[in-house]
């Protein structure tokens, strides 16, 4: 997988990079190994944490978004 990261008023750390590719670890059975590019997009607005992830796969795009007060559950 080809990550590419963006931070929308916050920094993204190794930490954050290091979970973000450990969890996408999980699913590489199902990418067979190939080279996806995932955009990873992550914002802070006050209190709101938000992580978006997309993945362009065969011939498809897969978003998934979410929210939280922890910016490693988001």
């Amino acid at each position: 997988m080809i990550f590419e990261y963006t931070g929308r008023h916050v920094e993204v750390t190794p930490a954050i990079r290091t979970h973000v590719e450990e969890q996408f670890g999980k699913l590489a059975a199902i990418f067979n190994g190939n080279n996806v590019p995932v955009h990873v997009t992550l914002a802070v607005e006050k209190n709101r944490q938000t992580g978006e992830v997309i993945v362009h796969w065969v011939e498809h795009t897969l978003k998934a978004t979410d929210t939280n007060a922890d910016m490693y559950m988001a």
